[in-house]
């Protein structure tokens, strides 16, 4: 108990000159102590911290004011918050992986009920659920009720699909409603079809000709 006290005392002004370097000229000067005090907040509530520092930084980028910046962080860290209280509602098993959190605070920016993402965690103890949600949200942007999308996507996975594939299962639905066919008519045949559900098409050659290498954002969220 005594070594990791000590190791914990090390550690912490470690990480706060760590975090200062990552943040100075990057951000207004006058906003970094708080910025380092939430931080620290999400730090030993288990969170993750890096959406947080990535948030101040984008904010200095655009040149934000301190303020704005130190309220963009404040409204992430409670984004952060809601997501993990979210996951131990849904019977998730704490500690919140930050990819978990992060994924959850990504689910609900999309649109999804937090009844749908707490049904969707308690039905995959155990196992990465970010792909699933993904495949909901997606079915969710193009105007598929969220339990609808949600039962499509949890039998997908009972019949054995994972990871990408789910992504196909979403698509394919999609795609029969751009065929005219309505939303019930469309969760109906691709569930027909599972688990053959076919991968979508590779682009044309000429698009791909076209295409651009896209930037790397370093996973920035937008700044609200």
């Amino acid at each position: 108990m005594k070594l990791a006290l000590l190791v914990l005392c090390v550690a912490s002004p470690l990480a706060a000159q760590s975090l200062r370097t990552r943040l100075e000229g990057r951000v207004p000067a006058a906003s970094i102590p708080v910025i380092d005090s939430l931080v620290q907040v999400a730090a030993r509530e288990s969170l993750p911290t890096d959406p947080l520092v990535q948030k101040a930084v984008e904010g200095g980028a655009k040149h934000v004011s301190s303020e704005r910046i130190v309220k963009a962080v404040e409204l992430n860290l409670d984004q952060l918050r809601r997501a993990q209280e979210l996951l131990r509602r849904a019977g998730d098993t704490p500690p919140a992986t930050p990819a978990e959190v992060i994924t959850v605070v990504s689910a609900r920016k999309r649109g999804l009920a937090d009844s749908v993402i707490a049904r969707i965690v308690a039905a995959l103890p155990g196992e990465p659920r970010g792909t699933a949600l993904h495949a909901v949200a997606d079915l969710v942007a193009h105007h598929f009720s969220g339990d609808s999308a949600a039962d499509l996507i949890l039998e997908a996975v009972h019949q054995g699909l994972r990871g990408v594939r789910l992504l196909d299962v979403s698509s394919a639905a999609i795609q029969e409603t751009q065929r005219g066919h309505t939303h019930a008519e469309a969760l109906a045949r691709i569930r027909s079809e599972l688990p053959n559900v076919p991968a979508p098409p590779p682009p044309p050659r000429t698009t791909v000709q076209r295409a651009r290498r896209p930037v790397a954002s370093g996973g920035q969220q937008p700044l609200h």
